[in-house]
């Protein structure tokens, strides 16, 4: 009751595709969503530019929204307010800032293993909620429309933008979903009772633990009837803190979902999840063990190491579930199980 790898693994990674300007460099491409449009898989996948690295300092891009630009800024190695922790980011003056600039791209295949990016990018940074970034979209077809949800990042916190899109040529974006601090955002497949539903991650403080939870909608725009649905598991792969994936299966039992959680070290896995059809914020159940944890080279050592994180996956009409994800921040891969194997997985 595991998913298995694809041999083609990785599927994509920073030397798949070009900078976006002279002065760049591709340094990430990872936490793809998934969606079957016209007869091809589409990835819309996060990739993560920077300026190419200049002795000495730390070089990174940042949107400004007043000149429509991203710019390139640079700290002294040097300068004693510069903390480097891990490959994702910087702290300078106790604030964060992070290695790349992510926008979206889409990247299409007709065999789900073979994949060419598009030459241009499909989401980028518009507004100042954006300013370091998109990121880690996901994908609901609801309504005749394709309803992305993506992290935007900025000074002004880690919140939700969502966009739609009829062809994935043209893409509309149509605001904020939240207000900081939130994140890991995934529109339900259908309404229930009358409402659009989702899950979404509010961030850590004092007093909570990063949780999934459930909120509605009556619009996709306004969300409400907040519920606390799923904790970190304690003494687990998932104590640290657990996160939605890809957008929710419908099946006889329950509504199943490949979520992730990382623990204290920080090693991101992924488990399953089953809950309730009409109240989706009820837990049936959910895997003590995960269903697939960081092993291969290219999970293990990358911008951020020992993780695997999912927003996208595919079922077919004969039980076969896909899930995409990345691999250590830096790439992308695939591997395969079926829903009932996924569902035992939920209920072990």
């Amino acid at each position: 009751m595991k998913l298995e790898r694809f041999d083609a693994n990785p599927l994509l990674g920073p030397e798949d595709l070009a900078p976006t300007d002279q002065g760049l460099e591709v340094l990430c491409t990872l936490n793809p969503a998934v969606v079957r449009f016209n007869g091809e898989i589409l990835l819309m996948v996060r990739v993560g530019q920077r300026p190419v690295p200049v002795q000495g300092y730390v070089s990174y891009l940042c949107y400004d929204a007043e000149t429509d630009r991203s710019e390139v800024r640079r700290i002294s190695m040097d300068d004693p307010d510069l903390e480097i922790r891990d490959g994702r980011g910087y702290y300078y003056r106790d604030k964060m800032v992070l290695s790349s600039l992510s926008h979206l791209h889409i990247a299409r295949s007709t065999d789900g293993r073979n994949f060419t990016f598009d030459p241009k990018p499909a989401i980028t940074p518009t507004t100042r909620y954006e300013a370091f970034g998109c990121e880690d979209a996901r994908i609901t077809f609801i309504n005749d429309r394709y309803y992305i949800t993506y992290t935007a990042v900025s000074e002004h916190g880690v919140t939700v933008m969502t966009a739609h899109t009829e062809d994935f040529v043209t893409f509309t974006k149509t605001g904020l979903a939240f207000p900081p601090y939130q994140k890991d955002v995934v529109i339900f497949p259908r309404q229930i009772g009358g409402k659009y539903v989702c899950r979404h991650r509010p961030y850590s403080n004092e007093f909570n633990d990063p949780c999934i939870w459930t909120a509605w909608s009556p619009d996709l725009r306004a969300w409400g009837d907040h519920e606390m649905t799923l904790a970190p598991i304690p003494n687990s792969w998932a104590c640290e803190r657990v996160g939605c994936g890809g957008t929710p299966i419908e099946t006889p039992e329950g509504w199943l979902e490949i979520f992730h959680g990382a623990n204290k070290q920080g090693q991101y896995h992924l488990g399953a999840m089953l809950s309730d059809l009409e109240n989706p914020h009820i837990v049936l159940a959910h895997s003590t063990d995960p269903v697939l944890q960081p092993e291969a080279p290219y999970e293990l050592h990358g911008v951020f190491s020992s993780c695997v994180f999912t927003n996208g996956l595919l079922v077919d009409d004969d039980g076969t579930l896909t899930v995409y994800y990345g691999a250590a921040d830096r790439v992308c891969a695939g591997a395969v199980s079926t829903v009932d194997d996924m569902l035992a997985a939920a209920r072990k």
